[in-house]
Order: C-alpha cells, then structure tokens, then sequence
C-alpha cells in the first residue's frame, strides 16, 4: 500500500514497479483537480444536503444545475439541494474553468406507521395509563422496525382536535415498543373549557398524529372513534 499527496492541480504519469524488479512494472495517469462534495450521495425522499467544490478557486463564480429537477432540486448559487423525488439525476457545477458532476440517488421517503388501540377510546371511567398507540418505522423496504432506545423517543406525538387530550411519546424499555399514549381530558374538564360541547354528540373521532423531531417530514397518523367522553352542564350539575 502507498499513499499520494496531491500538491497542485495537473496530471501525473505514475510508474508502479517491484523492488529488484523493475521489468516488472505498470502505469496509472494521475489528474488532480477539484471535486463535487459529497461524492454519489445516497438521500431520502424530503431531505436536503449542501453541495460545494473542493479544490477550486472558481466556485463562486460559477453555478449548480440539476438535470432532472423532478428528482433534486437545487439552489443554483449556493448549492443547497432539495430531494423531492425518487429516482438518481446528476447534479453539476459550472465555472469559467471548470465543469464537475456528481450522481444522485433519491430512495423513497420513509414513514411513520400509527396503529390505533383496540378497545374503545373513552374517558368514562378516566383511563389513568392512556390509550396506547403504537408507532413504527417504515423502511425503504415496506418492513416494519420499532423506532426509539433507552435515550428517550426520537418522535413527537400531537392530537387532532387538540380539546380532547394530549399525547406524549413512551418507550416500552422490556420490549423496545414505540407509542404515543393518549390521554383524553375528563368530562369536567371539557365542560369547564369548552363550553360549546354541550350541543355536541357523546363522541368524535380523535387522530393521533407523531412525526420525527429531527424530520418532521417523517410522519404518520391514525384515527380512532372516541366515545362518551362528553359531559353536560345542568342544573349546576355535571351529568354524564
């Protein structure tokens, strides 16, 4: 193994031979010149990535293009890149002096899977450990892994509507499980708040929605039916 140590921009014929050897030899041409960084990245569907030139003086006069912009989309001064397709393209930079370009491979955009509980969302009695609502990864090849670790959940959980209740992550640390727990609001309290639910039906459906904190881009949602969780306000009475 030999290293090489590039000192200006050329070409360079390399001669490679064995000791005591020399007949015995072979030949490499050697350019040394700028380059597209990163080299043939690999992104997902909705994410971005900035790409710069190595090794040349002439970046800023010069400018990005995308071949295909249904793939990547690019910021043709700056360089930052956009994937909002699947598929590769190349993406290329032009100056007075120099032409590079790199390929792109967009991979479909990833998402999170949220599978309602089975039994029957209420707050009649007031469920004090929540409605479970599992959430799993989706990978590129439609298999489900379970997302988060013993470092905390890597996702937010929201409710739609939120007058309903809240939802927070949890992570099962004996089993490695993902959930958002839900947790709705008792009768009184919607009574107190919400005044307008008095001429509201005795149920709703609630989506639990949950996106990764890093990539928000990555979410998934799921509905479920919610049932005699309203009360009304007679008489100064609350009745179920």
């Amino acid at each position: 193994m030999f290293c090489l140590k590039a000192m200006r921009h050329g070409r360079a014929l390399l001669r490679v031979s064995i000791d005591n050897h020399p007949q015995k030899s072979d030949y490499m041409l050697i350019s040394v010149g700028a380059y597209v960084h990163p080299q043939n990245p690999v992104l997902h569907q909705g994410s971005s990535i900035n790409f710069s030139v190595v090794g040349s003086d002439d970046q800023a006069s010069g400018h990005w293009h995308s071949v295909n912009e249904s793939v990547i989309v690019l910021h043709t001064q700056s360089g930052q890149a956009e994937a909002v397709g699947e598929g590769s393209t190349q993406v290329s930079f032009e100056s007075s002096n120099v032409k590079l370009r790199t390929t792109v491979t967009v991979l479909p955009g990833s998402t999170l899977v949220v599978e309602a509980p089975k039994e029957m969302l209420t707050n009649v009695p007031f469920p004090s450990q929540g409605f479970s609502f599992s959430v799993k990864f989706s990978d590129t090849n439609d298999k489900i892994n379970t997302v988060g670790s013993s470092k905390g959940a890597p996702y937010d959980c929201r409710v739609d509507p939120p007058f309903v209740g809240y939802a927070k992550p949890w992570i099962d640390l004996d089993t490695g499980n993902s959930f958002c727990l839900f947790f709705p609001y008792s009768p009184e309290h919607l009574v107190r708040t919400i005044p307008k639910l008095k001429d509201m039906k005795p149920y709703i459906y609630v989506s639990i929605n949950a996106s990764m904190k890093e990539h928000s881009h990555v979410s998934g949602s799921a509905s479920a039916l919610f049932v005699g969780g309203f009360s009304i306000m007679q008489m100064g009475k609350v009745i179920d």
